[in-house]
């Protein structure tokens, strides 16, 4: 199937709906706030913008696990309307949960169908409520950019400690998110603590209109 086309108009349209989410400077809550009130145009925002983050994860998790995909059990955090659900299901990935702060995204991913368990919360300072070791991979797609670059040491850890020992957290974002000072050394913290290893990192030209992105995977210890 072809890939649908847009007018200059609609790809500007989409692009002003992606920069209200992501605009600098904003706290957590009103980025929840503003995930809120976009939650039907989401979807089709970022298909205008031709992102591609959520098709690159299916494709990186299906290059990962290769065999016995449906019972892989994984933790998609950040989880939005599920756009990266519908990628790793295309793939034969059928065990899923989603982590997501907005209920209204949330309430878009039920429409379909998406995950077993829809689990609203933030990622931060505060420990989820999943049980240890849940999980075989916890994927984080296209995270957002403000969250993404402060996010704490206590998120990583609760992402190691919802996956198994020997599972995967595979995360990928805007280059430049990867490239904050914050992020960096907390990625490093845990490497340097034994909690997990970085097993590799891909990155892919224009993932958004432009912008450059990076796939971490790590191996939890």
């Amino acid at each position: 199937m072809s890939e649908p086309r847009y007018t200059a108009e609609e790809v500007q349209e989409g692009q002003r709906v992606v920069n209200y989410m992501i605009e600098k400077g904003l706290d957590n809550e009103t980025i929840v706030k503003r995930f809120d009130e976009i939650s039907e145009q989401y979807n089709e925002a970022q298909n205008r913008v031709g992102y591609k983050c959520p098709k690159w994860m299916g494709e990186s998790l299906a290059a990962l696990y290769p065999s016995n995909r449906d019972n892989i059990q994984i933790l998609d955090v950040a989880a939005g309307t599920g756009m990266a659900a519908i990628e790793m299901r295309k793939h034969g990935f059928v065990d899923i949960d989603g982590l997501e702060p907005s209920q209204k995204m949330l309430d878009e991913a039920k429409k379909s169908n998406l995950y077993g368990r829809y689990i609203c919360d933030m990622l931060g300072e505060n420990t989820l409520d999943i049980a240890d070791n849940s999980y075989t991979v916890v994927t984080m797609v296209g995270l957002s950019s403000e969250i993404m670059k402060k996010l704490p040491v206590k998120a990583l850890e609760e992402l190691a400690r919802v996956t198994k020992t020997g599972g995967h957290v595979m995360m990928n974002n805007y280059d430049r998110n990867f490239k904050s000072d914050i992020i960096r050394a907390n990625l490093h913290d845990l490497e340097s603590r034994g909690v997990w290893k970085l097993e590799g990192e891909q990155t892919m030209p224009n993932i958004s209109r432009g912008v450059d992105g990076i796939l971490q995977v790590y191996r939890v210890l």
